[in-house]
């Protein structure tokens, strides 16, 4: 209905056409504004002799003087976008606010968790080596290995009868860096040993009988 509002101005519409767009201004105030407009428009137009030699100053000349203020600054394409988005906000209902709202808050709390939870890189101790266990583990202070055969559950006993703790493995040789309480290393190293579930066990610290 907009699009007829210049030809219903320049009285260029037939009889069915005009009485349309009546019914429907008397209606919508939108289109009341529009109409408005429209009219000081034509008005303008008809008073200037002749066209402009520039058609884009001769067109905000005519928006300065209806309007009475000056003409507004070029704006960039990236600032009529935000200017966009920024009436589509607020005509949107609230219900839809609120929903792209929470979203927002989701997807920053998510992107948190994500970041939370990325596992450090992996910085392990090999077979004799001197390097620290990954950061966040704990340290450790026996090295052993299991047989290939060896199940969980024989693994989950053995740990529970040596009082060993499991921090980081398997590493490149197939090793588990374990943490045994201070004083009880000696022990837990001969524990292991007898345990047919191991095949190797090795001390860290140097503290633990060979």
């Amino acid at each position: 209905m907009q699009a007829l509002l210049p030809w219903y101005v320049g009285a260029s519409l037939d009889a069915e056409e005009c009485a349309r767009v009546e019914a429907h201004v008397a209606e919508c105030p939108r289109c009341q504004a529009e109409l408005t407009w429209e009219r000081q428009l034509h008005a303008e137009c008809a008073g200037i002799d002749g066209p402009p030699r520039d058609v884009d100053a001769g067109f905000a000349l005519m928006r300065e003087r209806i309007a009475g203020v000056a003409s507004p600054p070029t704006r960039s394409r990236r600032d009529d976008f935000v200017a966009r988005l920024g009436n589509l906000w607020r005509e949107s209902p609230a219900w839809t606010r609120w929903a792209l709202a929470c979203q927002f808050v989701l997807v920053a709390v998510l992107s948190g968790l994500l970041l939370v939870s990325l596992p450090l890189a992996p910085q392990f101790r090999a077979l004799g080596g001197s390097a620290v266990a990954p950061v966040g583990t704990g340290s450790g202070n026996l090295i052993v290995r299991f047989r290939p055969e060896a199940t969980e559950q024989e693994v989950r006993r053995v740990l529970r009868d040596s009082k060993a703790r499991l921090v980081y493995g398997p590493t490149a040789t197939d090793a588990w860096l374990l943490a045994v309480p201070a004083g009880l290393e000696t022990a837990a190293v001969k524990q292991l040993r007898e345990e047919s579930a191991v095949l190797l066990v090795e001390s860290l610290d140097g503290r633990a009988a060979p």
